[in-house]
């Protein structure tokens, strides 16, 4: 098995995704909240998920989040524009996991790793992942 790329370094990224840090996205003290970072991890995931014809009316298929661990490492203040890099670490039959870092220049401030699975909309059941989405997650 290979081993995983450092998710808090920029390079291993090639799919990149922009924010803009919202005023509406602060805690009590200023600083950027967990439910925020979450946001901005979904977005991203979302757009590199739409890039593999995801997400598009007419299919039979979706994907999910099964599973996602957050690690913080840094504060985020308002205002700012951040990069949210993706990566895929794993493709199985169904499911996917994928790494993903937010970054302030070159300053990681969390990074993610989410388990994704792709549903039959129909059956509600798992489903293999589609090539379109698979040929997008080998370029990620």
């Amino acid at each position: 098995m290979s081993e995983l790329p450092d998710l808090t370094r920029p390079e291993p990224y090639r799919f990149w995704w922009e924010e803009r840090v919202r005023f509406s996205d602060l805690d009590a003290l200023g600083h950027v909240n967990n439910n925020a970072i979450g946001v901005y991890f979904e977005q991203a995931r979302i757009a590199m998920v739409i890039e593999g014809g995801g997400f598009r009316e007419g299919n039979d298929w979706t994907v999910v989040l099964a599973r996602s661990v957050i690690e913080y490492k840094a504060e985020l203040l308002f205002p700012n524009s951040i990069r949210v890099g993706v990566r895929s670490l794993r493709v199985g039959n169904s499911s996917l996991t994928i790494g993903a870092g937010i970054f302030l220049g070159d300053r990681c401030i969390a990074t993610q790793e989410a388990v994704c699975v792709t549903v039959d909309k129909a059956a509600h059941r798992p489903t293999p992942i589609p090539e379109s989405l698979r040929a997008a997650l080998a370029r990620a």
